[in-house]
């Protein structure tokens, strides 16, 4: 049996990412027999429309389609854009649940975190998020709610996590998650 896959999505195209370095945190915190895999190539998705599905489907979203139907579970990261999440990770969102009957988000247990620069972290996406993904019939984890605020003063030059509260709260979303999908308790944070 092959071991279980899980999938971590960013919201942020940005090269110097604090939700990439988030997903990274989460992805290390995984035990070693589960494979973690960050899709990429997401800003290389034309915006959705059904005259694109189909037969003419593009190839970076069936990639994405295949990668995600694979998961057992998903870990996405948001940052927060004018109150709300991204484009790039709304327009992913579009065409991973496209065709609606049995699409890739269908019951996956998803896992949300977020980081910002701001005081409220990415309270405000991860509420519009959590609303998109109840659209998508998608399993979404309730707790804990994890929302990095002032994230440059929780991550070092290297875009390590190097904040202790929010490592055990990331380390508790990853055990709810786990706990979905039958896996074991993450890897203790020192």
């Amino acid at each position: 049996m092959p071991p279980s896959l899980i999938v971590g999505i960013s919201g942020s195209a940005s090269i110097r990412s604090y939700n990439a370095a988030l997903l990274r945190a989460a992805g290390k915190l995984l035990p070693d027999h589960l494979e973690f895999v960050v899709a990429s190539g997401l800003e290389k998705l034309p915006f959705y429309t059904p005259e694109l599905d189909g037969d003419n489907l593009p190839q970076a979203a069936r990639q994405l389609r295949e990668l995600v139907g694979r998961a057992d579970a998903l870990v996405i990261a948001t940052p927060e854009y004018n109150y709300s999440t991204t484009a790039l990770l709304k327009n992913s969102i579009d065409w991973l649940s496209r065709p609606y009957a049995g699409h890739a988000l269908m019951q996956k247990p998803i896992a949300i975190l977020g980081a910002s620069q701001g005081l409220l972290g990415t309270v405000r996406a991860q509420l519009h998020l959590r609303d998109i993904l109840h659209g998508t019939d998608s399993d979404v984890i309730a707790r804990p709610e994890v929302y990095v605020n002032q994230a440059a003063s929780k991550f070092n030059e290297a875009l390590e996590l190097t904040d202790g509260p929010t490592q055990l709260l990331v380390g508790e979303l990853v055990n709810q998650m786990l706990a979905r999908i039958g896996g074991n308790k993450a890897r203790h944070v020192a």
